[in-house]
């Protein structure tokens, strides 16, 4: 789903070492590290991360499948009967009987997995089990090659758009080369661009007081840089350049494409959630139809896919849940599984999901920061153009729907919180002076103390101390935290199973009695 290896444009790179710690003592204690080594480790860690991201989507995906591939069985089971009534001849009614059919033999093999599952001891009992799970299978592959198929549509479509919404959303302008501000920008941009092997990403500006930046597009082929004017406002030479490098890096590493491909995930959920909430909204049916033309029909805009995809997500908002009226009645056992649907998604994203999402896009922004550093050879101008905008960074008109893709994340909004993932999306401001410090940022310009600071043994004794004593107190605290999580992973787990269980029984049971005579 997702690819983070080294791209070639910066892999081109001339071999360097990090520059040593300016003005810094000899005794000082700092953990010095290659921009190369920093970047190989952010790497493995993206792919370890992404990894995790893809067993808990294909996780997701099973338990949607479990109401979604009866929903197609009855579709086509309904199409088959249709296309007898109007004249198909008895192939059609053998075809939708055969549907009947095989929706009884599967709800069967459930019921009996579910009972020789809980009488399984030995390890041969264990595999038999495991057999009639395999080919239970069959029942989810309808939905999962349906899904399959929604991904690489709705993937296809982001990159069609690029993001470049956010250029009309925030209303940015191309960057004037009579302002000298800008032409300092557009100059350093094109430096970096060199200096990474890359084509020179389009320059607009943001007239916005607030301090930030932002890359639009799919791939290096198609980038903008957006940069707000109270960014460069603030910023002095080098330290545009130090922006515009982490820009440039993150085009080169393809962190557009990562997140096109987490945000086809989770709307290819909600896709499949729009569509199981078409019998009870009609704002449904008007979001399906925005989707469905964003999506297959080339001409739309920007703008209207990113609308599109907006509409899909509503999807997972509390207000979408419409109030239960006197026709949704006979539809009420459909309903409440729908709803245990929405519940354990909104759970597993919240508890589960958050914390390899934030993980793996704070490592793409480390990333982005050792690449800053290699293609810019000056790791002080990155820690103080972070230090100096930390405090007044902020996410311009406009761009609130995609603030995780920003430099510096402002809040804790982040890029998937519609889906219920709560946590940070960026890294903390001083974690990231901390490893621009370790790849040759002086101690002064990373933290604003003076070079070379060392504190005395005695502090770092109190320190350890400190730390000690407050382990020992936070011990027992910590250990009921854990049992917490633990019990709370356990009832996501044990509502997942009796709601994959209980749509499983439903469907099949519908398909049986409507196709099985």
């Amino acid at each position: 789903m997702m690819s983070s290896g080294p791209p070639a444009s910066l892999a081109m790179a001339p071999e360097a070492t990090a520059a040593p710690i300016a003005a810094a003592p000899a005794t000082a204690r700092v953990v010095t590290v290659s921009f190369h080594k920093e970047q190989e480790r952010r790497r493995r860690e993206t792919w370890r991360l992404s990894l995790i991201c893809l067993l808990l989507a294909l996780a997701l995906g099973l338990a949607l499948s479990a109401i979604v591939g009866p929903l197609l069985l009855a579709i086509a089971g309904g199409v088959l009967k249709l296309a007898a009534l109007i004249g198909c001849g008895d192939a059609c009614s053998h075809a939708a009987r055969g549907i009947g059919a095989f929706a009884r033999d599967e709800a069967r093999l459930l019921l009996a997995i579910v009972d020789h599952g809980g009488k399984a001891a030995t390890l041969d009992a264990k595999l038999a089990v495991a057999g009639e799970l395999i080919v239970f299978a069959r029942v989810l592959a309808p939905a999962l090659i349906a899904a399959a198929v929604a991904w690489i549509a709705i993937r296809r479509s982001l990159a069609r758009a690029g993001m470049q919404e956010l250029v009309s959303a925030t209303h940015a302008r191309p960057a004037r080369r009579d302002d000298s501000k800008e032409r300092q920008l557009i100059t350093a941009t094109d430096e970096m661009a060199i200096a990474a092997g890359l084509l020179t990403p389009r320059v607009m500006v943001i007239d916005s007081g607030v301090a930030n930046a932002v890359v639009a597009g799919s791939s290096h082929e198609s980038a903008t840089l957006l940069v707000t004017r109270g960014l460069i406002d603030r910023l002095d030479r080098d330290q545009i350049q130090a922006v515009a490098a982490h820009c440039v890096a993150a085009i080169g590493n393809g962190d557009q494409r990562i997140m096109q491909s987490l945000l086809a995930t989770f709307q290819t959920l909600g896709l499949f959630h729009t569509i199981l909430d078409l019998p009870f909204r009609w704002s449904a049916w008007r979001a399906l139809g925005r989707f469905a033309r964003a999506t297959f029909d080339p001409r739309v805009s920007p703008t209207a896919v990113a609308a599109a995809a907006r509409g899909i997500e509503a999807t997972f908002a509390p207000e979408s849940i419409a109030p239960t009226t006197a026709y949704m009645v006979p539809l009420l056992p459909f309903r409440l599984v729908t709803m245990f649907q929405r519940l354990v998604l909104t759970l597993w994203c919240a508890l589960v999901v958050s914390w390899p999402l934030a993980l793996m896009w704070r490592a793409r922004r480390y990333l982005a920061d050792a690449a800053a550093v290699q293609l810019s050879r000056n790791p002080d101008a990155l820690a103080s153009a972070l230090s100096r905008i930390a405090t007044q960074a902020g996410i311009p008109a406009g761009g609130e729907h995609r603030d995780y893709l920003f430099i510096w994340g402002v809040g804790r909004r982040t890029a998937f919180d519609r889906y219920g993932v709560t946590l940070p999306m960026h890294p903390r401001i001083d974690r990231r002076l901390k490893r621009l410090v370790a790849m040759g940022a002086t101690m002064g310009a990373a933290s604003g103390a003076p070079a070379g600071a060392v504190p005395d043994a005695l502090a770092r004794l109190r320190r350890v101390l400190a730390f000690a004593i407050f382990g020992v107190i936070m011990a027992p605290f910590v250990l009921i935290g854990a049992l917490f999580a633990l019990a709370g992973i356990g009832t996501i787990l044990s509502i997942s199973m009796l709601t994959v269980l209980t749509s499983l029984l439903l469907g099949l049971g519908f398909l049986s009695w409507a196709f099985g005579a």
